[in-house]
């Protein structure tokens, strides 16, 4: 999580400082809009079939490198544009979101396998009655990463694709709301499998104080930055005028 945070702040600064012309940018944005339909689509429908959660999560993770790319698609196609600080704003506000998320998710995924000992989703059967608070967490994560209001996941997802119909990329956009709704058949069938199915075993299932303690603190950031996002936002946009001036 934290180094391809890293990659995308990267190359976001590439795109400011060596990509500035208005040819450079349109010709980039355009190659970096393909290169975002291809890896979210691939990410999402390669995640479909997975049974394994830490493996259809692994796959996730791409189709959300492809979100990121739609941001930075923007940031390349509005470069000569008075509002050009809104793209760069909206996908650091993205990484930040996706991460907290991501780290709520596998932190609760990794308390609840430990104690299982099996990584298959249908291991996750009846986890709301073994588990209820580690359940709900995970189910916050988990809608977070589809997009569902009031979380982080949301307003990140709100920020990019925004960014690109502003930046007359209303064609990226749809797709990647397209692949929203695609990857809420694999997130939402976790959530009805710890909720809906009957459990294989009836033990309760607990976690080690640290565990608890990282789960519950990056499921708070998801929701504290999905209902008040403004003072992320702000330190966003500091961040951005950091960079270009």
């Amino acid at each position: 999580i934290a180094s391809k945070s890293a990659a995308f702040a990267i190359v976001l600064r590439v795109l400011y400082t060596a990509l500035g012309t208005e040819g450079l940018a349109a010709d980039w944005s355009t190659l970096i809009a393909i290169l975002a339909a291809i890896t979210m689509t691939a990410g999402n429908l390669l995640a479909l079939s997975q049974r394994n959660i830490k493996r259809m999560l692994g796959y996730s993770t791409v189709a959300h490198a492809g979100y990121l790319l739609v941001g930075l698609a923007a940031v390349a196609g509005n470069s000569d544009s008075a509002d050009f600080i809104a793209g760069p704003q909206g996908v650091l506000f993205y990484l930040v979101a996706y991460a907290v998320t991501n780290l709520a998710v596998f932190f609760a995924i990794i308390a609840i396998t430990n104690k299982t000992g099996s990584d298959m989703i249908s291991g996750f059967a009846g986890m709301a009655r073994r588990a209820p608070v580690l359940s709900v967490l995970l189910a916050l994560g988990l809608l977070s990463l589809l997009g569902i209001p009031p979380t982080a996941g949301f307003l990140g997802k709100i920020f990019v694709f925004s960014a690109a119909v502003d930046s007359g990329l209303a064609w990226l956009a749809i797709i990647g709301v397209i692949n929203s709704v695609v990857s809420a058949f694999y997130y939402l069938r976790v959530v009805r499998t710890m909720f809906l199915d009957e459990p294989e075993s009836e033990e309760r299932v607990t976690a080690d104080i640290p565990v608890w303690a990282a789960t519950l603190v990056a499921s708070a950031g998801l929701l504290i930055f999905g209902i008040a996002p403004s003072s992320l936002l702000e330190f966003a946009k500091d961040a951005v005028f950091g960079v270009i001036t």
